[in-house]
Order: C-alpha cells, then sequence, then structure tokens
C-alpha cells in the first residue's frame, strides 16, 4: 500500500495566556505554528486502540478484539481473542514486554478487565492480572513498560466514583507490577499492586527524562487532568476535581486541570524526545478525543519563564512545573487515540468509528494509522 501524504498547516500562533487553571470554550485556544505532514500507513482500520513497536514492525490492537503485526505497510492477524465490546471495552492497549518474547494486552470479557501476555513465538496466552472491575465507561486500558522495566496499568472507575476511593479495589487506579505480574511499587497500600489511587479514567501515560511518570485522565464535563505521580498517593476523584475541592485537602494536585468548559478528553501520551519534529523535543503530547486534536504539553521549573501558549499556574495547581499547552492538528485527523515515538518517526491512531466523532468525521479512508514529520 502506497503512504498518501499531506502537508498541514496547525495553526498560526498565539499570546500566552494565564488562565489560572481555567479555559473557555471546547478546545484549547492557542494553536502551534509548527508545519505537519501527515503520511497515511493503513486505513480503514476498526477502532484501534493501542500500537506497540519492536524489531519485526508495528503492532496495533482494534477494539473488536484483534492484535496484528504491520511490516512495511502489510499487516498480518496474529492474535483474536474474544472480547466483549459492550459501549467503551475491549480490546484496549497493548505494550511489548522486555527482550520482546511477550505482548502485553488490556482488554474486556464476561464483566472484568484483564491484562494478558502472549508469548509471540508459541502463540499462548497467559493472565497477568484478572478482575480489574469493568463497566460500559470509565475502563482506563493503558498498558506501557516504564523506564526501570515495570508494567504500569491504567484502569478506570468502572462507572462507580466510589471505587476510586477505596485503596483495596483495583479500580481507579494505577498499578505497577513486573513482567510476571507480580507487584513492582513501594507503597503501604492494602493491595501493594495499587501504585496510585484516586483516579477517574486515565488512558495516557509517559515518563519525563527523569524517570518521572506522568498521566492524563479524562475529567467530568471537562476538568481533565494531567499529574505526576508519587508512590500511595490519592489523586481526589470523586472527592476533588477543581479549585474549590482541592485545597485544604491532602490529595495530590494535578499539574493542569482544564476547567469546567474545556474538554480534552486526553488518550494516549508520549515524552518525545525524537527529531523528526524539533519544536517537541522535551514536550509531553497528547492525544484529544473529544477535542479531535494533539495537546502539546511544556514543563517548566516555577522560576523558568514559561513557554509561550495557555499557561497553567493557579495556586491550587502541583507547583513543581508551570505547565503551558498549545494545540495542533485540530479537526485534521478526528479524534486521536494514542500519540507514540517509533524508532522511525512520530505515529498517531484515530478512533472515529467508535460512534463519538463529530463534524466530517468518520471520514470514508477511517480510522487510519499515521505518521507525522515536518
Amino acid at each position: 500500500m502506497s503512504p498518501t501524504r499531506r502537508a498541514i498547516l496547525l495553526g498560526l500562533g498565539g499570546t500566552t495566556a494565564s488562565l489560572a487553571g481555567c479555559l473557555s470554550g471546547d478546545s484549547e485556544t492557542e494553536a502551534d505554528p509548527t508545519s505537519i505532514e501527515v503520511e497515511e500507513l493503513l486505513t480503514n482500520l476498526d477502532t484501534p486502540w493501542g500500537i506497540a513497536f519492536g524489531e519485526e514492525g508495528i503492532y496495533l490492537s482494534e477494539r473488536p478484539g484483534r492484535i496484528s503485526l504491520i511490516v512495511e505497510g502489510e499487516r498480518e492477524t496474529l492474535f483474536e481473542p474474544e472480547v466483549t465490546e459492550d459501549g467503551k471495552g475491549g480490546m484496549l492497549g497493548i505494550a511489548l514486554g522486555p527482550n520482546e518474547e511477550f505482548l502485553y494486552a488490556y482488554y474486556t470479557l464476561d464483566g472484568e478487565n484483564r491484562v494478558v501476555r502472549y508469548d509471540l513465538n508459541s502463540g499462548e496466552d497467559e493472565p497477568i492480572i484478572e478482575g480489574i472491575p469493568a463497566a460500559g465507561i470509565h475502563n482506563g486500558g493503558r498498558v506501557a513498560f516504564g523506564p526501570k522495566g515495570d508494567l504500569w496499568v491504567l484502569t478506570g472507575d468502572a462507572d462507580d466514583e466510589d471505587l476510586a476511593q477505596n485503596p483495596e479495589s483495583l479500580a481507579g487506579a494505577v498499578l505497577r507490577l513486573t513482567p510476571e505480574g507480580e507487584p513492582a511499587g513501594e507503597t503501604d497500600l492494602p493491595d501493594p499492586r495499587v501504585y496510585t489511587y484516586g483516579h477517574r479514567n486515565p488512558q495516557g501515560i509517559a515518563w519525563l527524562e527523569d524517570e518521572t511518570p506522568v498521566i492524563a485522565e479524562h475529567g467530568p464535563s471537562a476538568r481533565d487532568e494531567v499529574s505526576q505521580l508519587e508512590a500511595g498517593e490519592n489523586y481526589g476523584w470523586p472527592e476533588a476535581r477543581d479549585g474549590e475541592e482541592y485545597p485544604d485537602t491532602d490529595f495530590f494536585r494535578p499539574l493542569v486541570n482544564t476547567g469546567p468548559d474545556v474538554t480534552w478528553a486526553p488518550a494516549g501520551m508520549v515524552y518525545y524526545t525524537g527529531e523528526e519534529i524539533p519544536d517537541w523535543q522535551g514536550r509531553l503530547l497528547i492525544g484529544g478525543l473529544r477535542s479531535q486534536q494533539l495537546i502539546t504539553l511544556s514543563l517548566t521549573e516555577p522560576d523558568e519563564e514559561p513557554s509561550e501558549g495557555t499557561v497553567y499556574d493557579a495556586e491550587w495547581l502541583d507547583d513543581a512545573y508551570t505547565a503551558t499547552t498549545t494545540a495542533a492538528l485540530g479537526g485534521e485527523i478526528g479524534r486521536i487515540r494514542q500519540i507514540a515515538q517509533g524508532p522511525d518517526g512520530l505515529y498517531a491512531i484515530t478512533s472515529n468509528r467508535d460512534g463519538r466523532a463529530h463534524g466530517e468525521f468518520p471520514r470514508d479512508e477511517d480510522d487510519v494509522l499515521v505518521r507525522l514529520s515536518t
């Protein structure tokens, strides 16, 4: 299949805005002026959710229950497990394990979410963790290996807010495991697999240059958040989600809260270190679903001048960094489910056929896997 290329001018710049963690409108107001080329590698995908990169090629998951290997534009189906696709469940995130012996997958089946690993040599599967609460919404679903070789699993509250405040529950949490599924974190929580709790529906995780983990999670009617993780901490959901509720609590504060009027619907996230788009080096890149855009997020030390864009500097936010965001690809490829850095570029997949796209989406060729460059 010959890839399709098109150049997109992402924006016309903008002035720095300090909005105390609250914005107005449906998406970011600051546009990134970087000119980006979008190369379509695969089209007509069936609601893809996760991608992972290995020596053999690109691994891709699709919600109805398929994991494929993509080599030079050709797709081979590897695994087709039975999954439950009701609501927002189904085959979700995937991650390639150390030494590329196993592929890990998070999926919904029979009222629960689970993580299994597939032996890439024999094709056999093995449960790593089971019994993660599931529902028609808020299943989380991202899995990723961190810089120390641990498996991180992001779970949603499974449409039951109380579970997020229960440290014994696997719902509304970030789990840290060994590749075999044993606890890998260092916390005093009742279930040692739970690294942090009090989350609503996190779907993006990345690591800063100093290996600090950072997540992005969906808020209720806007109020999306980006937070750095600290072992054993409670992140407040559903008790706190804005500047009126966080103060005078012990909940760990977010670096970003988009406020009551702005919805990103953040999905996959990566800390970008590539060379293909120099302007984005050292930024967190976050896929936006409802906002149908790519969010670029810069973190600066509190005593440094923040980057140009929308600045989050309210007193009640986490003051470890000042966060500044701009928007890119607004309305160009639709709902961005994952943004990921591969060995030969920056990749994104869309979720325009999940019934929640708007505007001109879904298009005839959706869903798509694309590579981004300048």
